[in-house]
């Protein structure tokens, strides 16, 4: 059957793409003064002091990993519970992901799992804002946030914080990411970073006054952002608040009809017993569903790592669909999808209290 119901789309309207046009008919299509004003509006939003713009948020977890100065030998805390690029980061830095434990409550890092591995080599802990749920971030060493799926208004945090404008997020610039601090040298040394180290990018030497010289300080990398994905991140960025309160109308929507209580604003998680076949069924109905996500330390990438049985990442990631869910989403079709899911199956109570479609 013809996919009817989208999993995701971006809200894209006349307004981003006349930014964009407006950037391809300027002769400047790399990163230049767009991408240095969308960093000032959106560091002003979150609340951070600074805000530098990269071309995903995999290539912030990094540049943030290096900039804490994590490496060989280093140990880094993570929830198993997370997507590869969390745990890839840890391993492309020399260090080695410890893999913990989630709540059940919003599928967010569990405090104790983690006070149970922390060690001598522990040099971070990354947690996991998954759906959009706030995680706990006050740890007894360095926090490096992944908020690849929640960007809050004053999130006002004293840690590196890393987003993700992929296009399935609720701020997409197609692919793009951003890193924001409190640390001014720190937000230096990123800004190089993310550009060869040169010691100042190519807008500033061809600018006004700018000088054509650029010395190579350190060796860096090739993850900037362009201004033609920065345009359309500053109108996405405008737009926002309109967007979080579509998702908040569509997550109450879902709750009232389906009996659950979830929160957080990206995604829309549900538990099913028989999650191969309820896939197959919901895909015959012409609806889109995802998952998010499988247990990495259950994965052949990370296997030889040899973790301890995380019980409730396990029993989640075993079972958790995600359901339809961005702006553009009726209330008619959150409808549909409702009848649907309870066509297949019941509500019942499973381990840990929560709530399994049997």
């Amino acid at each position: 059957m013809k996919r009817t119901i989208a999993f995701a789309k971006p809200f894209i309207d006349k307004k981003e793409i006349t930014a964009v046009t407006k950037i391809l008919r300027s002769g400047w299509l790399t990163m230049g003064e767009e991408t240095i004003a969308f960093e000032k509006e959106f560091a002003e939003y979150v609340g951070a002091k600074w805000a530098v713009a990269v071309n995903s948020c995999t290539s912030a977890l990094f540049l943030s990993l290096k900039a804490l100065g994590v490496g060989r030998g280093d140990e880094v805390i993570v929830p198993s519970f997370t997507f590869a690029a969390t745990a890839n980061v840890i391993v492309h830095n020399g260090a080695t992901p410890i893999f913990v434990d989630i709540k059940a409550d919003d599928f967010t890092i569990d405090l104790k799992s983690v006070e149970k591995k922390l060690s001598k080599k522990t040099k971070a802990v990354i947690p996991i804002h998954y759906a959009g749920n706030l995680a706990q971030t006050d740890f007894q060493t360095k926090v490096l946030e992944d908020s690849a799926h929640r960007i809050a208004p004053k999130h006002r945090s004293e840690n590196l914080v890393c987003y993700s404008f992929y296009a399935t997020k609720n701020l997409t610039t197609a692919e793009g990411g951003m890193i924001t601090t409190d640390d001014e040298e720190m937000a230096k040394w990123l800004v190089k970073a993310r550009l060869h180290g040169l010691s100042h990018d190519a807008w500033k030497r061809y600018a006004p006054g700018g000088n054509w010289r650029y010395e190579v300080e350190f060796c860096g990398y090739k993850f900037n952002t362009i201004d033609l994905l920065a345009a359309m991140g500053r109108v996405q960025l405008q737009k926002l608040e309109g967007m979080e309160e579509k998702r908040k109308q569509i997550i109450s929507r879902y709750n009232q009809l389906l009996g659950l209580k979830n929160q957080g604003t990206h995604l829309y998680p549900i538990l099913v017993e028989q999650r191969d076949k309820f896939m197959a069924y919901i895909k015959a109905q012409g609806i889109s569903c995802s998952f998010h996500f499988l247990p990495l330390h259950k994965s052949p990438a990370f296997v030889e790592y040899k973790t301890p049985s995380l019980p409730v990442t396990e029993y989640v990631g075993n079972r958790v669909v995600t359901l339809p869910l961005y702006p553009g989403l009726s209330l008619k079709e959150v409808e549909t999808v409702c009848q649907k899911v309870k066509k297949f199956g019941q509500f019942n109570e499973g381990q840990f209290g929560l709530t399994v479609l049997t």
